[in-house]
């Protein structure tokens, strides 16, 4: 629960700095992975599942977070176009996948920053943040 609720905290941050700058701000996307991480680690006492619960939460966070920065992005240029685009607010998962495409697609950016979003969660799920604590990986 922990880790949701930072992936949902770190999907409206990255969202209203879009809001601010008119830009997509890829780099902001690996810290997605360190906030759930962080999170999943505190809620859950630092299991081994830590990793790939890490993982999975920050590949969904960051997909649908994506894809509401993307919308934005999009419906503000139809609209500097004087044209009009309808994107869901509450997607079906075709649209979902379609603007995320866009998203993955028109930069190298934000493919690379993503993947490395998913190693950050993985590496510090496994990891942890404490550096003096006993069940630290070597």
């Amino acid at each position: 629960m922990f880790g949701c609720v930072a992936g949902v905290v770190a999907g409206v941050v990255w969202y209203l700095v879009v809001l601010g700058t008119s830009s997509t701000q890829a780099y902001l996307i690996p810290a997605f992975g360190v906030a759930v991480a962080y999170a999943v680690n505190r809620g859950m006492r630092r299991g081994s599942e830590a990793a790939v619960v890490s993982v999975v939460i920050t590949a969904v966070a960051l997909t649908f977070a994506m894809f509401y920065v993307e919308r934005h992005l999009l419906q503000n240029w139809f609209h500097e176009n004087d044209d009009a685009i309808h994107i869901p607010l509450a997607p079906y998962l075709d649209w979902v996948a379609s603007v995320v495409s866009h998203a993955l697609h028109k930069s190298p950016s934000p493919p690379v920053y993503s993947i490395l979003a998913l190693v950050a969660a993985g590496w510090f799920g496994r990891q942890g943040f404490e550096p003096n604590d006993p069940a630290r990986r070597a």
